[in-house]
C-alpha cells in the first residue's frame, strides 16, 4: 500500500512529496523482557501516535517489524520537520500498553523527492537518513544529504578492508596504563585497537569502528581483540609475576552484546588463554545497555563468570544513574569532560566529585579518564579518586614497552 501510494504520487510528476522512515530504538528489549503480546500492543500504540500527528492526506504504514514510514505531501520542509519534532516528542511520553507504561524512542530519516525518483529510491534515501539519526545518538530525526551516501559507501569499503585486515595481520593492540594515583604504580591497562593499512597507512579507530558497528565486522573484530588482550595478559603474568597489570580492560560494543551467547564466547576465550576471569574487565557504554534485554542478560552472565563490568564514559548520558540500579556494574570510567575542568574550582569541582561520591556510596571503583596534567591529577587525588589514566601518566604502549615501564610515575 505504501509503495503504491508513493509510486502514484511520483507518477503524477509531483515532487512536492517526502518520505520519512521511522525505526523504534529499544523495541527489541521490550519484546524480549515483556513478551510479544505487549510488543504488539506497543506497535499499535505507536501507529496511533503517528496517525494522530501527521497532516491530513498523509499516508502512514508499518513496513515490518518495528519500522514505519510516512508519505508527506507539500513543499514546506519546515512543516515536515515540525511534524517529526512532534512525533519524536510524543513517542518519549509513556505509552500505556497491556498494563504497562512503556517509553520507546525512535530514529527517523526524512528524504524529499527528486526528479526521476522511484518509490524504492526515495525510501532508500530516507532509510540512509534514519541510520544517520541512529549514529548521532538515536531518539532524533535527520534529513537526507548526498554526503550520507558517500559516507555509507566509504564505510562499506572500510568494512570490507577490515575483514581482510583481520586475516592478514594488519591489526595490533596497544595498552594504556591505568595507575593508582596514590603512588603512581601500575594497576591495569586498557586495550586499544590500531590498524596500519598497507595502502592508506594508519587508520584511526574513530574512522573504522563505526563502520564495523554498522556493517557487521565488529563481531569478529571484537572476538579477536578479546582473545589477543587475554593472551597478552597471560604472557605478562608469566613474565612479570606480581608486577603484571592486575586487569586488562576491553571495550565491548552494543552489537557484540546483542549476539546470543556472547558471555559463553568470553568464557571460551578465558579457558583457551588461561586467564582467570577476575583479571578481565569488560567496558560497555550506556547506549550499549540502555535498551536492556539481551545485552543486559549477557552482562549478568559475564558477572557470574567473575568478569569485572565497567560503565564507560560515565556521566555523559541521560540515564547513567538509572543504569546503576539495573546494570551489574563494578567500576565507573568517569568521562574526560569531568576531568578537563576539575582544576577550575567551584561548581566544576563539585561536579567532578559527584562520580567518586556515587562510586564510594555504591561500593564501586572509579577510574578518571583523560588526565593530562599534574594539576588535574593532584585535584582528583584530593577529591578521593584512586585510579586514573591519561597522557599525564602514559600514552598507549606496545606490550614490550609496557613490560619495561614498571617504575611508578611521579605523583604530584
Amino acid at each position: 500500500m505504501f509503495a503504491d501510494a508513493t509510486t502514484a504520487a511520483l507518477a503524477t510528476g509531483e515532487l512536492a512529496v517526502s518520505v520519512a522512515v521511522i525505526d523504534l530504538d529499544n523495541f527489541k528489549g521490550i519484546n524480549d523482557e515483556l513478551g510479544h503480546a505487549v510488543g504488539d500492543a506497543l506497535l499499535q500504540a505507536v501507529g496511533e501516535v503517528l496517525t494522530a500527528h501527521v497532516p491530513a492526506g498523509s499516508t502512514v504504514a508499518r513496513l515490518g517489524g518495528d519500522e514505519y514510514a510516512l508519505l508527506l505531501h507539500g513543499t514546506d520542509q519546515a512543516a515536515h520537520e515540525r511534524t517529526l519534532n512532534t512525533i519524536t516528542t510524543s513517542l518519549r511520553l509513556p505509552q500505556h500498553c497491556a498494563g504497562h507504561d512503556l517509553v520507546v524512542e525512535a530514529s527517523i530519516g526524512l528524504a524529499a523527492a527528486r526528479p526521476g525518483d522511484t518509490a524504492a529510491e526515495l525510501l532508500r534515501r530516507a532509510d540512509v537518513a534514519m541510520y544517520e539519526a541512529k549514529n548521532q545518538g538515536k531518539g532524533r530525526w535527520s534529513s537526507y544529504r548526498p554526503a550520507m551516501d558517500q559516507r555509507g559507501a566509504e564505510q562499506a569499503r572500510i568494512a570490507g578492508d577490515l575483514r581482510t585486515a583481520l586475516d592478514t595481520g594488519q591489526l595490533h593492540l596497544v595498552y594504556q596504563p591505568i595507575v593508582d594515583i596514590t603512588d603512581g604504580s601500575l594497576y591495569g591497562v586498557e586495550a586499544l585497537i590500531r590498524w596500519n593499512h598497507p595502502d592508506r597507512g594508519p587508520i584511526p579507530p574513530v574512522d573504522f569502528i563505526p563502520a564495523a558497528e554498522r556493517t557487521g565486522p565488529i563481531v569478529p573484530l571484537g572476538a579477536w581483540i578479546l582473545a589477543e588482550a587475554c593472551g597478552q595478559a597471560v604472557r605478562w603474568r608469566r613474565e612479570l609475576g606480581a608486577a603484571a597489570p592486575e586487569t586488562v580492560s576491553v571495550n565491548v560494543s552494543a552489537r557484540q552484546l546483542r549476539e546470543a551467547g556472547f558471555a559463553a564466547e568470553v568464557a571460551a576465550i578465558l579457558r583457551r588463554t588461561g586467564l582467570p576471569a577476575r583479571h578481565l574487565t569488560v567496558e560497555v557504554t550506556e547506549t550499549a545497555v540502555f535498551d536492556g534485554g539481551a545485552a543486559l542478560q549477557e552482562l549478568h552472565a559475564l558477572k557470574a563468570l567473575g568478569v569485572t563490568v565497567a560503565l564507560d564514559d560515565f556521566g555523559t548520558g541521560h540515564s547513567s544513574l538509572g543504569l546503576l540500579r539495573t546494570c551489574p556494574v563494578d567500576l565507573l570510567k568517569v568521562d574526560k569532560s569531568f576531568v578537563d575542568t576539575v582544576t577550575h574550582g567551584g561548581e566544576h569541582a563539585v561536579i567532578a566529585a559527584a562520580p567518586i561520591d556515587i562510586s564510594n556510596g555504591l561500593h564501586l571503583r572509579a577510574v578518571a579518564e583523560g588526565v593530562e596534567t599534574a594539576e588535574q591529577a593532584a585535584e582528583l587525588r584530593r577529591l578521593g579518586y584512586r585510579y586514573a589514566q591519561g597522557y599525564h601518566y602514559a600514552r598507549p604502549l606496545l606490550p614490550d614497552a609496557l613490560a619495561l615501564r614498571q617504575a611508578p610515575v611521579s605523583v604530584h
